[in-house]
């Protein structure tokens, strides 16, 4: 593990350091480039070498017969001496053949340990494919179920950890970051990964979620008072709604009354929208959240019982819900003409001061807003200020997910995304030379889905489906690939962390982003290279705590993420042979694809994940089987053991869909409606009942 870890740092330095590098060290790294270029051993390259380097015939490849050439057994061992064969003493009758033998042999022994592990690796992920086969399901009708019933079997100890394939690629990786920042010195560590281990190793620190000590960090931090904590009859304090909204709009809090968001056109032009939050992210507070803030928060004498709170807060998160608008209405204001007071004293707060005059305002939706002044009129500001309190401490709560190291490592990598994203690409550099191979699968999936879709005779597939093809892009990471660590030292450059503060931590990154998407950026010496990023930069970047690794869409870029963990056993290895490749990421890629789809509105999500797993894994299955050629065949069949070439296609589709395994997985899935559909799948499995409905 030593050896490892030193030679990887090694590998980077190498990559990473300007050609005016010393004349010694452009040698070793010119012996290492080399090895990489050609990682097979080819035994008639070093033999054809040493006969020009040494002027020497080989008796290996001269006939029996020949008499022209004389062969001394003292001058081989010699000359073969100079290259470090040693210790070697030999007969004059074992004959010349058996020091060129030798020489052969010490040149095969460097590559046969790679050559096994190779061969394991493929027969090791074979080995999992069948050891998650539940035999008493059949194939045709719960082909999910039969593929994965049996994978939970295998991982009882881990339960704790994780309970999908999805979750267990989330876990694995955050174990070698947090091994990485255990055993990383900090003086060695760029800037932002500090701040990244700070958070961490704060939030291992201290384990349970205490309301009390955000809200004395907040009033430390932003001069405020907290109405829950403030008796009813207190004349001293004045509370005003708007700006305890805009107050913990500074902190990622956005989904309640409106939903703010900015654009910037250069750095003296921009555009505030305000629109309605997404209904889905709404959860109601109820009696048993009251209950806990209850006992939990210690309320000064005289103010307002919980309890008797949510009485109110109840019948206003209904009047809130009831808000319906069918159809939105979209109008740009100045500042002066905003028709609502609360809205101007809002924005006076969020703003700078010297940005309120000139800016303008996009509402998306008059109706929606009209109708929300009309029930805020009907509360006094008291109420709304606790309300907006009681919002604040369950949206905390329900973001502060932390138990473990590796939830504490996931809320880490949910905040700091790419400090993580760059971590482990530095574990793993290995992954850049794949890396031409994924965009050009992702270049066939898209090919292949564009034909398939054409194939639409009834005008079912809009055509909106083919633009979004015609412009997607892949990203390997979230990161681009050139510069990454200066990008990263100057985007992360305002953030101050310590290792023992977790709550201060917490609301310091929630504060940065929200500065960060309310600045205009200086690209500085970077130029056009940050600049080119600046979409993926600003718009991305969102706090959600998630355990799932997966292909990520952007609509606002038409850009589909592959994260670099994704690129992990069981889905994907530089080892790996094509089929598992192929069938594995180029399904996920193809149906990733597809969520592009879900923001043409015509027809419903599930229509669209239920077309995305048949076309999707169409696509791959095509694409690998198409070009197979017959030597490919034989080679899957020798290592794998295999009698045809249907049960290559049978490993093909366990493979497809081992990344939706998890514990006793579901018989109502996209993936058996996908399989069931597919004629490729009927013809490998014999699914007789299947024939009839084929789509493909």
């Amino acid at each position: 593990m030593l050896n490892y870890e030193a030679n990887i740092e090694v590998i980077d330095y190498l990559k990473k350091t300007p050609i005016d590098m010393p004349g010694f060290v452009k040698m070793f790294k010119h012996f290492y480039d080399s090895c990489r270029e050609k990682p097979e051993f080819v035994a008639l390259d070093s033999m054809q070498w040493l006969a020009q380097e040494e002027n020497m015939k080989r008796a290996l490849l001269t006939p029996n017969d020949c008499k022209d050439v004389d062969f001394d057994w003292h001058t081989i061992l010699v000359i073969f001496r100079k290259y470090d064969l040693n210790g070697i003493f030999l007969r004059e009758t074992i004959s010349y053949h058996v020091l060129e033998l030798l020489l052969l042999l010490a040149g095969c022994l460097a590559v046969v340990r790679g050559t096994e592990d190779y061969k394991t690796l493929n027969l090791k992920q074979r080995s999992i494919l069948m050891d998650s086969l539940d035999k008493d399901y059949t194939p045709c009708s719960n082909f999910l179920q039969y593929a994965c019933y049996k994978w939970s079997d295998h991982h009882e100890d881990t339960r704790d950890n994780f309970t999908t394939v999805a979750d267990m690629l989330n876990y694995e990786a955050n174990i070698e970051v947090i091994d990485y920042l255990k055993k990383t010195s900090l003086e060695v560590m760029p800037g932002f990964v500090k701040m990244f281990k700070y958070f961490y190793d704060s939030c291992m620190e201290k384990q349970e979620f205490v309301a009390r000590d955000y809200m004395h960090w907040l009033e430390r931090e932003e001069n405020m008072k907290w109405a829950l904590l403030t008796p009813n009859d207190n004349k001293d304090v004045v509370f005003d709604w708007p700006t305890t909204l805009a107050i913990f709009r500074k902190y990622g809090f956005n989904d309640i009354f409106l939903k703010e968001a900015i654009s910037y056109q250069d750095a003296n032009k921009f555009m505030i929208y305000l629109s309605k939050p997404f209904e889905e992210t709404f959860r109601f507070i109820n009696n048993y959240n009251m209950e806990e803030y209850n006992s939990s928060i210690p309320l000064p004498q005289g103010t307002m019982d919980f309890m008797k709170l949510w009485e109110i807060v109840d019948k206003f998160e209904d009047k809130l819900n009831e808000i319906k608008v069918v159809e939105k209405q979209e109008k740009i204001f100045k500042f002066s003409e905003l028709p609502y007071p609360w809205l101007k004293k809002y924005l006076t707060v969020l703003m700078k001061p010297q940005d309120v005059a000139n800016m303008q305002i996009t509402i998306d939706n008059i109706p929606y807003l009209e109708a929300l002044d009309s029930v805020l009129k009907e509360y006094d500001n008291i109420f709304l200020v606790r309300y907006l309190e009681l919002r604040f401490i369950h949206y905390l709560e329900m973001a502060n997910k932390r138990d473990t190291p590796n939830e504490c490592m996931t809320n880490a990598k949910s905040l700091m995304p790419m400090a993580h994203e760059w971590i482990y690409g530095h574990i793993h550099p290995e992954l850049l030379q794949e890396m031409p191979k994924i965009r050009q699968m992702f270049e066939n999936i898209v090919k292949n889905i564009n034909k398939t879709l054409h194939m639409d005779k009834y005008g079912f597939i809009p055509q909106a489906y083919f633009r979004i093809l015609e412009t997607i892009q892949l990203k390997i990471g979230n990161l681009p690939q050139e510069n990454a660590k200066e990008l990263l030292d100057q985007y992360y450059a305002n953030l101050k962390l310590t290792p023992n503060n977790y709550y201060g931590n917490y609301l310091s990154l929630l504060k940065f982003y929200f500065q960060l998407q309310h600045s205009y950026f200086d690209y500085g010496h970077y130029g056009d290279n940050l600049a080119a990023n600046k979409e993926f930069f600003f718009k991305s970047p969102m706090h959600k705590y998630d355990t799932d690794i997966h292909p990520e869409y952007y609509p606002s870029m038409n850009l589909l993420i592959i994260p670099l963990s994704l690129l992990r056993t069981p889905v994907y290895h530089v080892g790996y042979e094509d089929i598992f490749k192929q069938s594995s990421l180029g399904t996920l890629m193809g149906i990733g694809i597809f969520e592009g789809f879900t923001t043409v509105q015509v027809m419903d999500r599930e229509g669209v994940h239920k077309l995305a797993g048949v076309v999707g894994l169409h696509a791959a299955f095509e694409i690998f089987f198409s070009s197979l050629q017959a030597d490919d065949i034989s080679r899957y069949q020798t290592m794998f053991s295999l009698s045809s070439l249907k049960e290559i296609k049978q490993m093909f589709f366990l493979n497809a869909i081992h990344y939706y395994c998890e514990w006793y997985p579901s018989s109502d899935h996209h993936i058996d409606f996908a399989v069931g559909h597919l004629t490729d799948f009927t013809e490998t499995y014999d699914c007789k009942l299947n024939a009839f409905l084929k789509m493909f």
